[in-house]
C-alpha cells in the first residue's frame, strides 16, 4: 500500500467516523451536537489533508515537488492555518453550547489514525485475513528459517 493510498484510507475512515457519529447524533434529536460534530470534523479533514500537501513538499514526496519552497510557500501554510483558525471560531460562535462535539469533531482525524493503525496491526498479525498479502520471499519463509 502506497502513501497516497494510506492517506486516503486514513480520511475515508475519518469521513465515516464522523458520518457515523453525526447520524447517531440526529437519529438522537441532538441536531446542533450533530452540527457541532459535522462542523469540527470538517475542519480536521481539510486541516489534515493540507498538513499532508505541505509535508509532502517539504519532504519533496508531494505531487508538487518539483516547485521550490520559498516565501510563497510559506505564506501559503500559514494562510491556510490562519483560515483554519477562523474556522474553529465560527463553528465555536455558530454552535456555543456544544464545544464537547465541537472537540470530538476535531478528534475525528486521530481517531482514524488509532483505527487505520490497528487495522496495519491486525493485517501484520493476521496475514490469512486480509485479500491483498503479499506472498513471502523465498528466504522469509517460516520453514526456511531454521
Amino acid at each position: 500500500m502506497t502513501l497516497l493510498d494510506r492517506e486516503a484510507a486514513l480520511l475515508r475512515t475519518s469521513f465515516v467516523l464522523a458520518l457515523l457519529a453525526a447520524a447517531g447524533l440526529g437519529a438522537a434529536g441532538r441536531f446542533r451536537a450533530a452540527a457541532a460534530l459535522t462542523l469540527g470534523a470538517v475542519v480536521a479533514i481539510v486541516s489534515a489533508r493540507w498538513l499532508s500537501v505541505v509535508v509532502g513538499r517539504l519532504l519533496g514526496t508531494g505531487p508538487s515537488e518539483r516547485r521550490k519552497l520559498g516565501w510563497k510557500f510559506a505564506l501559503g501554510a500559514g494562510l491556510r492555518y490562519l483560515l483554519v483558525g477562523l474556522a474553529v471560531f465560527a463553528a465555536v460562535s455558530f454552535v456555543p453550547g456544544e464545544p464537547v462535539w465541537l472537540v470530538t469533531g476535531l478528534s475525528v482525524v486521530v481517531l482514524g489514525i488509532v483505527i487505520e493503525g490497528a487495522r496495519d496491526l491486525w493485517k501484520g498479525r493476521h496475514p490469512g485475513n486480509q485479500g491483498t498479502a503479499e506472498p513471502a520471499s523465498p528466504g522469509n519463509r517460516p520453514e526456511e528459517r531454521i
